[in-house]
């Protein structure tokens, strides 16, 4: 209910005020009111008469979304009629209830019909009013809207405009930035490599480490294994600089050289067993191995658990890896995690080998061990 008299509150009062004018209008012409059983009963009709234009006839016949001319010409008079021998049963009603009629008599008289037909011509001409209103009202709220997109295009436009200046600031700094480093790390080697060799091997490496970490952020999805390798090695020998008392065992069969993986698949594992394991026993080094299982790349680690690590802490950087395979492999690639004997703790990745022929060929294995 609230919601109608919010929608219709104008039409009400506009109404209201129109009957008034017109009751007094009778009032001042004739000096006498006219029956209230006579405006009780033909206001409503003629009322009607108005939304029937302005609503039904009109937006069916002259609307937006269709033109029918031939199909207004037949209920422009249609509705007269309609309006005609309600207005006939109106008086004829009013008569039977009080003996009072609107034109005096309840025959279709030449005084009826012109009266009643000036009547209707004079409603629906409000009807027409409220027709055009509304279908402007229509008009405006469309174009706000469209401003309103307009505006917010606009709005937006500008936000990804400035989001791609912003894009191409930091890939900018992304270049400069490791571009400084690498230069920097290349004076620390060059300033190093007489006075503390050490340092500057390390140096060294960690500048490879970090060359291969940035070309692979806009590289393939996959490189070949022997480039993991070599960034391993680095690896081992950086912490070999860092910590002498570590010993690690790595194998691998040289024909997998080729084999594809995605990249920092073998160092995330290499790192993981650095960070977390224990690798100071010569009796009990830190292992990974490489090999061909079932058309599979099977890549395995196994160390020592240090003491005082909680387990839970080992998890973290092998889950990425396990999203990293779900989303290259599928169901393709398995990995496999967790303790065993213990104290030691062990991984195992398999991943489809996309070169089936390398699996034929009997290749050597190499074995290194950092100690």
């Amino acid at each position: 209910m609230r919601p109608f008299i919010k929608n219709y509150i104008w039409h009400i009062a506009f109404w209201a005020c129109f009957i008034a004018y017109e009751v007094t209008s009778v009032k001042f012409i004739t000096g006498v009111y006219g029956s209230p059983k006579n405006y009780l009963m033909h206001y409503p009709i003629n009322i009607a008469l108005v939304y029937l234009v302005a609503k039904f006839i009109l937006p069916k016949t002259i609307g937006k979304k269709q033109k029918n001319y031939p199909f207004l010409l037949i209920l422009a008079p249609l509705s007269m009629l309609i309006f005609l021998i309600i207005s006939n049963l109106a008086d004829s009603i009013l008569r039977n209830i009080s003996n009072e009629v609107f034109f005096g008599d309840t025959a279709i008289t030449k005084i009826f019909i012109s009266g009643t037909v000036y009547r209707g011509i004079y409603f629906t001409g409000f009807g027409i009013t409220l027709f055009l209103f509304q279908n402007r009202i229509s008009i405006l709220e469309r174009s706000n809207e469209l401003e309103k997109e307009s505006a917010e295009k606009d709005v937006h436009r500008a936000q990804l405009d400035l989001e791609l200046v912003e894009a191409k600031n930091a890939y900018l700094r992304a270049q400069i930035n490791p571009h400084f480093m690498l230069s920097t790390l290349s004076y620390i080697h060059d300033s190093t490599r007489l006075s503390e060799p050490e340092a500057g091997q390390a140096v060294l490496h960690l500048s490879k480490l970090l060359r291969y970490a940035l070309g692979s952020e806009r590289g393939p999805d996959k490189i070949p294994l022997h480039l993991e390798i070599e960034q391993i090695e680095n690896l081992f020998k950086i912490t070999k600089i860092r910590k002498s008392q570590t010993f690690i065992s790595f194998d691998y069969d040289l024909n997998l050289a080729e084999a594809e993986v995605i990249p920092f698949l073998l160092l995330s594992l290499a790192e993981n067993m650095l960070k977390h394991g224990n690798l100071s026993l010569i009796t009990d080094p830190g292992k990974i191995s490489i090999s061909v299982l079932n058309n599979n790349l099977v890549i395995q680690t196994g160390n020592l658990i240090s003491a005082g690590i909680n387990d839970t802490g080992f998890h973290t950087g092998l889950s990425t890896i396990r999203q990293r395979l779900q989303n290259m492999y599928g169901n393709r690639a398995t990995i496999y995690y967790g303790r065993e004997n213990g104290n030691h703790f062990v991984t195992k990745v398999s991943v489809p080998l996309t070169n089936t022929d390398l699996t034929k060929k009997s290749g050597e294995t190499l074995k290194k061990d950092y100690k």
